[in-house]
């Protein structure tokens, strides 16, 4: 038996580096160096993004990186030259009600509870004004305290003394009840509103007129699961519901964290828009890996991000061929023996030494 084991030991080693051999020169072929000060550094996304309507923007890392700011900027620039319809975002519909209305000036001022959003959204702001008009969706659960503000947006000038059943159901959402509670029990406040609303709309719709829609809106979100809860369904449901019918003419762009994003993740957002049948194959994924960034100062670590992928002598191979502060890596069409990484998506973006 041992006479077989050097022969095969030469076979595995002979092997090896032919296979990093092929995936360097394919990765080298396939990049792009990617200056996020340039509005058309991404040039590159209406070719790959033919024949798809979804571009999918992993959050690798953590939420509140500094470099996402100018990244979705970017990527918003580009996108809003093809028809850029919805950009989801992984929060409730209320937070991004108001940000919409902020994002198209409808209002000029900002609430202190979301300074730190709108201070982000001037970014966007900037490509909005480019006469590309695309509405912010939110698919994931409501927060009470941006609920409650955007209710009271909606309704700053109305005289609901005219209006007795919608002033019957909107007093407790008005006041500051709901803020005193916990997440959970304003779910529950919120599930009951949402049915004491489904009871009584058809009297609410009349006295309202235009301001029943955005009403029924933001009371309406099926996605009532907690933080700590599995919120990949919902979500799902959530982003599936504005689109459909799909607009084949239209794209799309959803930034959301990166345990959300992994295709090769039967649990993830992803995996489930990639496997229903309104966006089968019409899903690019681009996720994003951070190398060597840092939070709040601190450097990011197993504990703090996602990793992209486990094995590390893939991660090396990607940084050796990177060039720059940001490489896109374009994954679409890595030979049939890499599928240990084309199982993450499209595009693999490598950031070093970031914030």
């Amino acid at each position: 038996m041992k006479k077989y084991l050097l022969p095969l030991f030469l076979s595995i080693t002979s092997i090896c580096p032919a296979q990093d051999t092929v995936l360097t020169a394919y990765l080298t072929q396939h990049r792009y160096a990617i200056d996020l000060n340039d509005p058309g550094t991404f040039h590159m996304l209406p070719e790959m993004m033919k024949g798809k309507n979804l571009l999918v923007l992993g959050e690798g890392g953590s939420h509140g990186l500094e470099l996402y700011v100018p990244l979705k900027s970017a990527i918003l620039d580009q996108l809003a030259t093809q028809n850029l319809k919805y950009f989801f975002i992984e929060l409730g519909r209320s937070t991004a009600f108001i940000l919409d209305k902020y994002l198209h000036n409808e209002t000029t001022s900002c609430n202190s509870a979301f300074t730190k959003y709108c201070k982000i959204m001037d970014h966007e702001k900037a490509v909005s004004k480019k006469d590309h008009d695309f509405k912010l969706v939110g698919i994931d659960f409501e927060i009470r305290i941006d609920f409650h503000t955007a209710l009271n947006t909606m309704f700053s000038n109305a005289d609901l003394n005219k209006c007795p059943a919608s002033k019957a159901f909107l007093t407790d959402l008005l006041d500051s009840t709901c803020l005193k509670m916990t997440h959970k029990a304003f779910m529950k406040f919120y599930r009951k509103k949402r049915t004491e609303f489904q009871q009584n709309k058809t009297e609410i719709k009349q006295e309202l007129g235009d301001k029943y829609n955005g009403l029924e809106y933001l009371i309406t979100n099926p996605n009532t699961t907690r933080p700590s809860i599995d919120r990949n369904p919902a979500m799902t449901r959530n982003l599936l519901r504005e689109i459909t019918p799909l607009d084949t003419s239209a794209v799309y762009f959803l930034t959301i964290g990166m345990a959300h994003s992994l295709a090769c993740n039967t649990y993830s957002v992803v995996h489930k828009l990639c496997q229903s049948d309104v966006l089968k194959d019409r899903v690019l994924v681009m996720n994003l890996h951070c190398e060597n960034c840092t939070l709040n100062g601190a450097p990011l670590t197993g504990k703090t991000m996602l990793r992209f992928m486990n094995d590390e002598d893939i991660e090396s191979r990607f940084s050796k061929t990177a060039v720059g502060a940001y490489t896109l890596f374009d994954l679409s069409q890595l030979p049939d023996g890499y599928s240990d990484i084309k199982k993450y998506g499209g595009l693999l973006l490598l950031a070093k030494g970031q914030h």
